[in-house]
């Protein structure tokens, strides 16, 4: 959006213009931008914004969407790490599975105390 110049009309409210001329740009790039979003979304995400009339519309959407998720997503990381367990004759190594784990939830925004980290290797590692 910001090599195309039309990240503004995602981001904040543009006034339509009066102008024929310049309505006319209006439309294109609130066509172009829109598209971009629609491209942009997993198919389960485009039915919550397809019908909406502006690229801003959409993206309050996506950011609604996404910031009420996030709690969610962090919640059932932190679930996942806390329970992972390899399996008999799992050959990948329990620290790259969990390490994928904690990089996806430093990515939500939570940081697990290293500590944990370690303790939850060693669970997944040795069995009960």
């Amino acid at each position: 959006m910001d090599r195309h110049r039309i990240k503004d009309y995602a981001l904040k409210v543009v006034v339509i213009p009066v102008d024929p001329t310049e309505n006319e740009k209006y439309e294109e790039v609130q066509a172009r931008a829109k598209c971009m979003i629609l491209h942009g979304v997993k198919d389960h995400v485009k039915a919550h914004i397809a019908e909406k009339n502006t690229a801003k519309e959409m993206w309050d959407i996506l950011t609604t969407l996404y910031r009420g998720s996030s709690v969610q997503r962090k919640m059932l990381l932190e679930n996942q790490l806390r329970s992972y367990q390899m399996k008999k004759g799992e050959e990948i190594d329990p620290f790259l599975k969990l390490q994928e784990i904690w990089d996806q939830l430093t990515s939500v925004g939570s940081t697990p105390n290293p500590e944990f980290m370690v303790r939850t290797t060693l669970n997944a590692v040795f069995e009960d």
